[in-house]
């Protein structure tokens, strides 16, 4: 039986159309979308249990599904104009972002037991996007620990719609955009993505899987940050010639470092060095990091590259 008082909760938060429930079935079976399948309008409150399990530790989460409140017309001209201006609403301002009253009382109860917003709109109905206003509140007083916006497409066709401003006003409001309409094969933008966001999340109920100790083998060094990226950097003076092949993976890495999003960089910082861990100890650091990594080694090579190049530099910002 779930814990309801536990902070182990993710809303998933857009407008009945948008199928809420499939995507979290896509997250905990790690399968692709199913747009096939029939829109159920009575996903509004659901509750849908998963057992987090990863390399370092497991968890009892649950996803809260619901459908959002059709918004008053003064706070959707007042979203209108953050997302002109992305920056309207500075920590010092955020008081000022109106709400209903029952929704901010609503919102204090669900901070007691919330670490995580999803919330999905359709890129076809530009209009949607203005639901997110008393979550993007909540998300201020709140900071829950993992917050994505996620575009995805109603019925799974293509849609042509310019994302820029969508995309600016999360980054400048510490939103991870994923963007699932993406039609790129190479995207980074996948449910694969959307999994790990909240893997990496340090949940209250979270519990260490602990290793049976092998004493015939030391125990592992603290990763580095060339070690993260899987990168090795020797000591050039006393390299012998065929070493000298790490420089090349050097400029390699920096070749890719400039390729890199710096939104996706910095949610990586985030997710990984987040005031909320400050009272950390290194141990939990690490197991970050190392699930990170244990990610990292399930894809193919050029994601994998491009993820542990985001590793490098997210861990490089704590040390700067």
């Amino acid at each position: 039986m779930a814990d309801m008082t536990a902070k182990n909760k993710i809303l998933v938060l857009g407008r009945p159309k948008v199928n809420k429930a499939q995507i979290v079935n896509s997250i905990v079976s790690q399968t692709p979308i199913d747009y096939a399948t029939a829109i159920d309008d009575s996903e509004d409150g659901a509750k849908i249990t998963w057992s987090l399990r990863t390399r370092y530790y497991q968890a009892q989460l649950e996803f809260w599904v619901d459908n959002t409140e059709s918004l008053p017309s003064s706070q959707i001209e007042h979203m209108k104009e953050w997302l002109a201006n992305p920056d309207l609403h500075s920590e010092e301002e955020s008081s000022d972002i109106p709400v209903d009253p029952s929704i901010a009382q609503l919102q204090e109860h669900l901070s007691e037991v919330v670490d995580a917003v999803i919330f999905v709109f359709d890129p076809a109905d530009p209009s949607s996007f203005t639901d997110i206003l008393p979550w993007a509140r909540f998300a201020k007083f709140h900071i829950p620990g993992v917050l994505l916006c996620v575009a995805v497409s109603a019925d799974g066709k293509p849609v042509e719609v310019n994302k820029d401003e969508w995309f600016e006003w999360c980054v400048a409001n510490g939103w991870e955009w994923l963007d699932l309409t993406d039609t790129d094969p190479d995207t980074e933008y996948t449910v694969e993505r959307l999994r790990e966001a909240l893997e990496s999340n340090e949940w209250a109920n979270m519990v260490q899987i602990k290793k049976p100790l092998n004493h015939d083998n030391p125990p592992a060094a603290i990763p580095t940050v060339a070690e993260a990226s899987s990168i090795t950097i020797q000591d050039t003076a006393t390299a012998e010639p065929q070493e000298q092949a790490t420089k090349s993976e050097w400029d390699g890495f920096e070749d890719v470092a400039r390729t890199l999003d710096p939104a996706r960089v910095d949610a990586m910082h985030q997710a990984l060095f987040s005031g909320e861990h400050d009272n950390d100890d290194m141990a939990g650091v690490l197991a970050r990091i190392r699930s990170v990594r244990d990610e990292i080694s399930q894809m193919d090579q050029d994601k994998a590259r491009t993820r542990a190049a985001e590793l490098a530099m997210a861990v490089a910002k704590m040390l700067t």
